[in-house]
Order: C-alpha cells, then structure tokens, then sequence
C-alpha cells in the first residue's frame, strides 16, 4: 500500500468514524505536532519563550509567538521551519497538509 492509499484509508476511516471534518482535525494536529517537535529540536523553546500553530490556510501555518524576538527569529529561519515540519510529517498516518510558508504573528501575551 502506497503511503497515498494509506492516507485515503485513515481518512475514510476517521470520516466513518468520527464525521467528515475529523480527517481535517488529524492533519492539522500532525502540523502542530511536527512543529512542536521542530521547535524543541531546534530550541526555540526556551524558558517562557514559546510559540504554536493556531491554524493552517491553503498551505500556510498561521504561527503564533509568546515575544517579538522569537518572532523575528521564526521569520527569519521560516524556509527552514516550512522544510522541517514537512519532512517530520512524511509517512505519518492522516499528515496529509504540505506546508508552503509561515505567517507570523505575536500573541496577545506577548510583548
């Protein structure tokens, strides 16, 4: 089974299973899951230095930062960010989302 009729399997599953905007719900937590780690590996996340994806649009990983400087920085490395998540997302059941930029943002408990 290609890793194409895997994914089709897991979202016709999760459409049986869980209704039909489930498959949409797993991709995107397999892009918040894959940044995550990204952020960890790469130490980005230091002390109350934080950031997430709140939300992807047409290839796009909406990101929001806990402070300006982390920011700056996400933008600054965002090609290899965008790289990064995409390679941590291969194989993985229901990681359907290919990821083209980011756009940055600072949360309102930033600075």
């Amino acid at each position: 089974m290609s890793r194409e009729e895997a994914g089709a399997a897991v979202q016709r599953a999760m459409v049986a299973c869980m209704g039909p905007g489930a498959a949409d719900q797993l991709a995107v937590a397999q892009v918040r899951l894959a940044w995550a780690e990204v952020m960890a590996d790469g130490r980005l996340e230091r002390g109350p230095l934080h950031s997430r994806v709140t939300r992807v649009t047409g290839g796009t990983a909406h990101v929001e930062a806990s402070d300006p400087m982390l920011a700056q920085e996400l933008m600054l490395r965002g090609e290899a960010l965008v790289w990064s998540v995409n390679e941590r997302m291969k194989g993985r059941p229901g990681a359907t989302i290919v990821l083209h930029a980011l756009a940055v943002s600072v949360g309102r408990g930033g600075g």
